[in-house]
């Protein structure tokens, strides 16, 4: 089995992918040339990476520290933010006129995760 750090940097690594994906396909929804099929094309590529990323380095932590048996709540909360987040490259293709609230959307899905991984409040 590989160190807890390995899955730590890998989660983290898989969450900076995810939203550089989310943010490319926005992006990419919102510009009107020609390179914006490549751009859209790898903004889904480093989400889906991302996603894998993520759940693979964050049931790996959970292993690593011996939850996988009774997974806490706080590991459920942050299951349906990463479904969410992986539901919001639809939103992101489809409301790219929408910018701002979109963004405050994402960040707010990231704030959640963060503030569970952190504080673990229940």
């Amino acid at each position: 089995m590989l160190p807890y750090e390995f899955y730590k940097v890998m989660h983290i690594l898989g969450i900076m992918l995810l939203f550089l994906g989310l943010g490319g396909v926005l992006f990419s929804f919102a510009l009107t040339s020609n390179v914006k099929g490549k751009i859209k094309f790898f903004g889904f590529l480093t989400h889906g990476l991302g996603l894998l990323l993520i759940l693979t380095g964050g049931f790996g932590m959970a292993a690593r520290l011996g939850l996988v048996q009774g997974l806490p709540n706080w590991i459920y909360a942050k299951l349906v933010i990463w479904g969410l987040l992986g539901l919001s490259i639809s939103v992101a293709k489809r409301k790219a006129s929408h910018m701002l609230l979109v963004i405050s959307s994402f960040i707010l899905l990231g704030f959640a995760g963060t503030y569970l991984a952190v504080y673990k409040p229940f």
